[in-house]
């Protein structure tokens, strides 16, 4: 049984979801535009899934196609993007190591209330979540509202990752190889969760930078309202904190969120990024998101976008 079924990233959480097949297709596609152009994506994912008595496996192939805006905005000096998911350009070379596809390959190892998970991992399946911020095929796409942009949180990198839960309370504890000029990044979290709430805090270490930091996440349920809100601050002089919030409603087939998210400058500038979605459920498999974000960096922009989601 997996720890963490209402958190993780957004792959993760749909595959715990539907655990009856060991098999998995995701596709999201997406076109989104801005005053710089348009673009569009289909990010997709093959996943493969098991789990036997204390032993499972995960697999997750991510043959992607198209780029989105998120180049065009990077070019123009933005860090705050209009898309987290994985791109084409992000599963060609992944973090420059040569792989191409293969994002997450990993065993566990599970025995009462801890679980031993190492391979080809992403930590923001397990460091940093929330059940309304946390989800760019799902929900908010934006960078800054999907995670906390100043927390260090190696994505697709060999890794071990250490679980532990008691009662309401959770542990978790990483070495993650880091980006291709870092050495390994050092991750300890620890937390709460209860159904209609959860809160964390996690730390970070990158011995080769000498970049530590701090980040809170929390997410509370009250009938169809769900609230969260982010935290988070490291060593570095480039930004002094981030901070982000917001609301979702939920009726049936129809959810509406919205979201706001800053990032206080030090040696950089303030970042301020704006974020309303309404998503309506087609099928129980299928739905279909209308987006529009405001970003303050550079300059202020906009994205507007469309998104269709599918998964079996």
């Amino acid at each position: 049984m997996p720890f963490f079924d209402a958190e993780g990233s957004p792959i993760w959480k749909h595959v715990m979801k539907i655990r009856e097949h060991k098999f998995h297709f995701l596709s999201t596609n997406v076109y989104q535009s801005s005053k710089y152009g348009g673009g569009a994506y289909s990010a997709n994912h093959l996943v493969y899934e098991m789990d036997y008595k204390g032993f499972g496996l995960f697999v997750n192939i991510s043959p992607s196609f198209g780029n989105g805006i998120n180049k065009k905005i990077e070019e123009r000096g933005f860090s705050s993007l209009p898309t987290a998911d994985d791109l084409e350009r992000d599963v060609k070379d992944i973090n420059e190591k040569g792989r191409e596809y293969l994002l997450e390959a990993f065993v566990k190892l599970s025995h009462r209330n801890a679980e031993l998970i190492a391979g080809l991992v992403d930590a923001t399946a397990f460091f940093d979540t929330n059940n309304f911020a946390n989800d760019e095929v799902a929900q908010f796409m934006n960078t800054d509202l999907v995670n906390n942009p100043l927390s260090l949180l190696p994505s697709y990198n060999l890794g071990m990752i250490l679980n532990f839960n008691y009662g309401i309370f959770r542990f978790s504890a990483a070495a993650i190889e880091g980006e291709p000029d870092t050495e390994t990044v050092y991750l300890l979290e620890g937390g709460i969760s209860e159904e209609d709430y959860n809160l964390s805090l996690h730390y970070f270490h990158d011995p080769s930078d000498e970049i530590k930091g701090v980040g809170i996440s929390g997410d509370y349920s009250l009938g169809n309202l769900g609230f969260f809100f982010r935290y988070g601050t490291n060593s570095s002089d480039e930004y002094e904190y981030f901070i982000s919030g917001g609301i979702v409603y939920n009726l049936g087939k129809h959810t509406v969120g919205v979201g706001v998210a800053h990032r206080k400058g030090d040696e950089s500038e303030d970042v301020n990024v704006g974020e309303v979605y309404y998503k309506y459920n087609l099928l129980d498999n299928l739905h279909l998101t209308l987006d529009y974000q405001y970003i303050d960096e550079i300059e202020d922009t906009y994205a507007i976008g469309m998104r269709l989601h599918f998964e079996y």
